[in-house]
């Protein structure tokens, strides 16, 4: 568990790129070290030897002959180069040394010479019988095209073998050090920088559904962990509202089906009690059915909006004519009204037959609750009105009616759940609270949505907006 936390694996990450970094730039350093140093070593054996080539032009210039050994001897010595001189004739004989070189002779092989012969400079490392690494130039000094003599210089590597060991344990000694050292910080910094969603941690493990309300501490900055913590927070809200519904929704549920169990069981006990004869038993029976029938479609509706919410109701999609369904509409509204003399109308507001993709059943069903409802909350002699409009590929139906209407405060709840604006009266006609909750689901589930004005004494007017060209893919939700 230990070894898993995020601080751990922050820690040893941040070690191990630094010991990739370091090894790689130690390597590079040392590197470039090595070869500066041999590079500054080339050229001052370079820059030895044309001093050399100088002396020798000057001084045959000067005298007409050709300076002697000795005289080149002290020429170097004057310098205090602490480089080999050797100097070969053409035949490559050795014609001078210098005094430090004693009886050592420095090399003269086949890849000098053969760079000799093309006028070019040669540079080799070697090592000697006594240990010792020199770094050695050979450099040809031509006259009329030819050699005539070879310059060589030899540069003890000692002092930069010792430079580049040194470098190489201060690297291998520091290294490690540097690396712990950095480590450590990084332990210090990232319990730092986690210790806020540690924090976190602890809130969240004391919220449950029962402290909802609570909300992790967000402070003014904008960074990822405020971010986190917002999101958190979104969550909860999100989460407690959830929580909310679902708590009035199970109460709501459980009033609406204890009232007709209730029924059930008086009138049974009632009967059991106190019937007399078959039509006493008969009727009872009669009034129990009509309150499995209420329970069954409370069941069903709440059933359909559950799969609604979360997007398993299922739709068949078929291309079929709103026009001729709003026909179809308008014929069983009349039929309802009959009995109150209440006036039905359509007004279809297009050119020609309407067409639309959707699920004709839920259109239907959704269309026909709204006409029952106007038709139902209308009174005696007035009037009910079905149209339908078409603007940018979007179908507008609107059903009004001259009823009862709706006071301002109700408008934005009346499609919830179980709202109802009158218990007493809804109760009468029969309803539960769902209808309109169920014309917004399936209204929305087809890409589209439903609204609605009103005024109390004068009707309300609800008005579907659905999409011609079918609803938009879903998604299921998580």
């Amino acid at each position: 568990m230990y070894f898993s936390s995020i601080r751990l694996r922050l820690t040893l990450w941040l070690s191990l790129t630094l010991a990739v970094i370091l090894t790689a730039s130690g390597f590079f350093w040392l590197t470039y070290l090595e070869k500066t140093l041999f590079t500054h070593a080339d050229e001052r054996s370079r820059l030895i030897a044309e001093d050399i080539l100088s002396f020798h032009n000057y001084y045959h210039t000067a005298t007409q002959i050709q300076p002697s050994c000795a005289n080149l001897r002290d020429f170097i010595q004057s310098h205090t180069w602490g480089a080999y001189v050797q100097i070969l004739d053409d035949r490559g004989e050795i014609s001078c040394t210098s005094a430090n070189l004693g009886t050592n002779r420095l090399p003269l092989d086949k890849a000098a010479l053969l760079h000799a012969s093309r006028g070019e400079p040669h540079y080799a490392s070697i090592e000697q019988e006594e240990g010792r690494a020199l770094r050695v130039l050979t450099y040809p000094i031509l006259e009329q095209g030819r050699i005539f003599e070879i310059v060589q210089i030899g540069e003890p590597l000692a002092e930069i073998e010792e430079t580049v060991d040194h470098f190489r344990e201060v690297m291998l000694m520091w290294s490690p050090l540097v690396i712990l050292g950095i480590s450590l910080a990084g332990w210090f910094l990232a319990g730092r920088t986690l210790a806020p969603i540690a924090s976190m941690n602890r809130s969240m493990h004391q919220i449950t559904v029962e402290n909802l309300g609570e909300r992790l501490p967000v402070s003014d900055s904008d960074d990822e962990l405020n971010q986190l913590a917002g999101t958190f927070n979104n969550m909860l809200a999100r989460l407690s509202d959830s929580v909310g519904r679902i708590k009035h929704f199970t109460a709501d549920a459980s009033h609406e089906l204890r009232t007709p169990l209730a029924i059930l069981k008086g009138e049974t006990e009632v009967a059991l009690r106190w019937a007399k004869g078959p039509e006493e038993l008969r009727a009872t029976l009669v009034s129990n059915l009509e309150e499995i029938d209420r329970m069954g479609h409370i069941i069903e509706d709440l059933l359909s909006l559950a799969k609604s919410e979360a997007g398993e109701l299922y739709l068949k999609i078929t291309e079929f004519s709103l026009s001729d369904l709003l026909q179809d509409l308008y014929l069983i509204g009349n039929h309802i009204a009959e009995a109150k003399t209440i006036a039905v109308q359509l007004h279809l507001n297009v050119e020609g037959e309407i067409r639309i993709r959707a699920d004709q059943l839920q259109i239907h069903r959704m269309l026909l609750n709204l006409v029952t409802n106007a038709i139902k909350y209308t009174p005696a002699g007035g009037r009910v009105s079905l149209s339908l409009a078409v603007k940018n590929d979007l179908a507008f139906v609107a059903i009004a009616d001259s009823g009862y209407g709706i006071a301002a405060q109700h408008l934005p709840h009346i499609f919830e759940r179980f709202y109802r604006i009158d218990e007493a009266r809804n109760r009468e006609a029969g309803g539960a609270g769902l209808g309109l909750a169920i014309v917004k689901s399936i209204a929305v589930v087809h890409g589209g949505d439903v609204s609605v004005t009103s005024e109390p004494g004068v009707g309300s007017t609800f008005t579907v907006r659905l999409p011609l060209s079918g609803p938009p893919p879903r998604t299921k939700k998580a």
